[in-house]
């Protein structure tokens, strides 16, 4: 019995030592969330009721003011479906061809080299920064001598006007953004694909289920923690875009092609309308929020389903 007692203090012991260790580990991590995350959201959400027109002058409350203005700027409704389009159309693009090109990748047709040399190649754009994919795509897109126009000429095509085109810009944009983020959302349908038990797959195989049947009744419901984590880390990421899109198509024609987000920067740090700005912020916050929860609830149903 003394044992017993003896043994269960030096464990409860053991436990307080465990999680003083690791508060001491996070108090780094939490003060940078404090410094760079809270204090800078609760900011946006004051300045977003008051009006500053600079850094260093004094605040004046307003209310809602900021929010009833924004709807009566120049361009705002273009903006906001240049932005749905974009958020959706890449996430739709890159979760559906990632999953292909994934599933690509893991056949056994392909040896150990080839298989890896091709991961590699498809990770690759997702090492390059926005700014980088975005002068490299804006390069192959111009009219004149761009890569893209330069093999349409010598097929014989008409040259496409890509960065000036009602439409056919936001495609070009989006396409860009495809290519940059398909790696790592490769990535992670592999290391779901790679998860998914090789029983199943024989059973299957033995009662005489083709591929067809296979990927529609085995892989693809048990890929569905991949897709979840892939739809929701893509979308907000689409939403949150600045320099990919804008480098590009400088948001042109009109603002067919501008983003809320490159709209955040020009209230904030060219027009000096820091409200403004900080009330733009405030609503695209709670549109990732709201459509990310509809998304996980969606989603996290669909996998309980199976």
């Amino acid at each position: 019995m003394a044992k017993s007692v003896a043994a269960r203090k030096s464990l409860s012991g053991l436990e307080r030592s465990r999680v003083r260790t690791g508060l001491v580990f996070l108090i780094p991590a939490a003060l940078l969330c404090i410094v760079f995350i809270v204090i800078p959201l609760i900011s946006v959400v004051v300045y977003s009721f008051n009006e500053k027109s600079s850094v260093g002058s004094a605040m004046t409350y307003v209310g809602l003011e900021n929010f009833k203005t924004l709807p009566t700027t120049e361009g705002f409704w273009q903006m906001v479906w240049a932005t749905m389009l974009f958020a959706f159309g890449s996430t739709i693009l890159i979760v559906v061809l990632s999953f292909i090109v994934a599933m690509a990748l893991d056949s056994k047709r392909l040896d150990y080299i080839s298989r890896n040399v091709f991961r590699a190649m498809w990770f690759f754009p997702c090492i390059l920064s926005g700014s980088v994919v975005g002068i490299l795509w804006r390069i192959m897109y111009t009219y004149n001598n761009g890569v893209i126009n330069s093999v349409l000429k010598s097929l014989g095509a008409t040259p496409v006007n890509w960065l000036e085109t009602y439409g056919l810009t936001n495609f070009a944009v989006i396409i860009a953004s495809v290519w940059s983020q398909m790696g790592l959302c490769i990535v992670i349908f592999l290391a779901g694909l790679q998860s998914i038990p090789t029983e199943l797959l024989e059973a299957a195989a033995i009662d005489g289920a083709g591929h067809g049947q296979v990927r529609t009744h085995i892989i693809l419901p048990m890929m569905a923690p991949s897709i979840t984590i892939n739809v929701l880390t893509t979308s907000i990421a689409a939403f949150k875009m600045y320099e990919l899109p804008w480098i590009i198509s400088k948001g042109l024609p009109g603002y067919s092609t501008r983003l809320l987000t490159q709209r955040i920067h020009f209230f904030g740090f060219e027009s000096s309308k820091f409200g403004l700005g900080s009330a733009l912020s405030v609503i695209l916050i709670l549109v990732i929020t709201a459509i990310s929860l509809i998304q996980l609830v969606v989603l996290r149903r669909r996998e309980d389903i199976y």
